[in-house]
């Protein structure tokens, strides 16, 4: 997500100073919490015995030097009851407008030494945006590669929660969540089980692949039928297979062919099976369940190769009393359309976890909808053959249709063309939720109102409210 482009002046700041306090007075009448504000750090002549009411109605103007702006926190004694808004982490991923559409919310649920807290939230049309912070009280255990691993959203269908901001003095990470999808009521819940820091991703792993055996033998691998019961987990271009009341992947364990600088797991059988090949590994029970990547593979010249994949988790193992499934995943790839088979490179991508801590961190909230949005529709892929549903929100662009994942986000070009001839283009903040699912978020609030269409890969979305 990238930085808010609006120039920061005295009174941008003024402003969310004002806006801020808005959204305190109306909680304090909401809830018949009484709430106070701290002496101002930069004019002495804010009695601090004024209530928010009170300063409502008789609001004093603070002019505050812009060099002071970055070491600014906006901290009153309301502030301690519902939030406080930390403009230093807040500001360097959302733009100055986004105060105005963010509830601000104080939650705190603390376990394990480690601190949870939500900061604020919005919610519109079928989406949620919720920001949290996440501190250890204790030690070290959190970095910036803080992975919220196992966690839970109410009222989602999909969800994404991603470190974006990390604080090494206060040892405080800031995680947005995003969730997608109708909830029954206002009331929003967040759940954290599993987190995890440390991690080291490293591309380009060098897989060795005996080409020539593989070839030779490929119609002779032996080959097991699972049924759906047998299964913990599919990914990928799948939809062909689940007509299928079988699934067929190699007998476990023929092989053991190690990558390299990754120890917790290692290739137990590869093979063809009806001319697809099938790569077969094995992951450690431990760090097996954290730790997370994939094969692709490139060509003689290291040009990464795009070849359609699909992959099955099965089989399971006992951890603390549980069971478990995904004891094996197989990852089949479909390589009929490369002419040079025995010049293909297996490499792998790979993240190694260097702590995970469990605990409960849970609470709730309530928030209300933003009811703001326009959609449209349009066909996109590089043959237009896949029909897209365009909403756009104040959050940012939804696209929702069938196999989204068959898009390149990173080929995805969106422009928003304003009323006043204006327009935006969305160059980085795209989400793959799941397979149906791809949004976009926007690092400034969309002016709903006054967007007249969209361009999405040069081509025209007219929106209706």
């Amino acid at each position: 997500m990238g930085d808010s482009k609006h120039q920061f002046t005295e009174q941008n700041l003024s402003n969310i100073k004002s806006m801020f306090y808005e959204k305190v007075a109306k909680y304090e009448s909401d809830s018949n919490v009484s709430v106070m504000p701290t002496r101002s750090l930069f004019d002495e002549s804010v009695h601090a015995e004024r209530n928010i009411k009170n300063m409502k109605r008789y609001r004093k103007v603070f002019y505050i030097p812009v060099a002071a702006v970055l070491s600014l926190c906006i901290v009153t004694g309301a502030a301690a009851s519902i939030g406080i808004i930390d403009l230093t982490s807040v500001l360097q991923f959302l733009g100055l407008d986004r105060i105005n559409i963010l509830q601000p919310v104080h939650r705190v649920s603390e376990d394990q030494g480690i601190r949870m807290e939500v900061i604020g939230a919005v919610r519109d049309g079928d989406a949620a945006e919720v920001y949290a912070s996440v501190s250890d009280l204790t030690s070290d255990r959190i970095d910036e590669t803080l992975d919220v691993y196992d966690y839970r959203l109410s009222g989602g269908s999909a969800s994404n929660a991603q470190t974006i901001h990390y604080d090494k003095a206060s040892r405080t990470a800031i995680v947005r969540f995003i969730t997608q999808g109708k909830g029954s009521s206002n009331r929003m819940t967040i759940r954290i089980n599993t987190l995890m820091s440390g991690a080291a991703r490293e591309d380009g792993y060098s897989i060795h692949i005996d080409w020539n055996a593989l070839l030779k033998n490929r119609d002779q691998s032996s080959y097991e039928l699972l049924n759906q019961d047998q299964i913990s987990g599919l990914g990928g271009k799948i939809a062909n297979e689940m007509d299928k009341n079988s699934f067929q992947v190699l007998r476990k364990d023929q092989t053991n062919i190690s990558v390299p600088g990754v120890d917790w797991m290692h290739i137990s059988n590869i093979g063809f099976i009806n001319g697809k090949l099938h790569v077969q590994i094995n992951p450690d029970n431990e760090m097996g369940g954290y730790n997370h990547g994939f094969f692709y593979f490139t060509d003689a010249q290291g040009h990464k190769l795009d070849i359609p994949e699909y992959s099955i988790s099965y089989g399971h193992y006992m951890k603390d009393g549980v069971r478990y499934g995904g004891d094996y995943i197989e990852y089949v790839y479909d390589l009929t359309a490369v002419d040079a088979v025995d010049k293909l490179k297996l490499r792998g991508s790979f993240t190694n976890i260097g702590e995970v801590i469990q605990g409960k961190w849970e609470t709730s909230f309530n928030l209300e909808q933003h009811n703001a949005s326009k959609s449209g529709h349009v066909n996109l892929g590089r043959n237009a053959d896949t029909h897209v549903k365009v909403t756009l929100s104040p959050i940012g662009i939804t696209l929702t249709g069938d196999d989204l994942s068959r898009i390149r986000m990173e080929d995805l070009n969106i422009e928003l063309h304003l009323t006043d001839g204006t327009k935006r283009a969305a160059r980085s903040g795209f989400i793959q939720l799941d397979n149906d699912l791809l949004k976009w978020i926007s690092s400034e609030t969309v002016p709903v109102k006054e967007v007249s269409y969209l361009l999405i890969d040069g081509k025209k979305v007219s929106l209706e409210e």
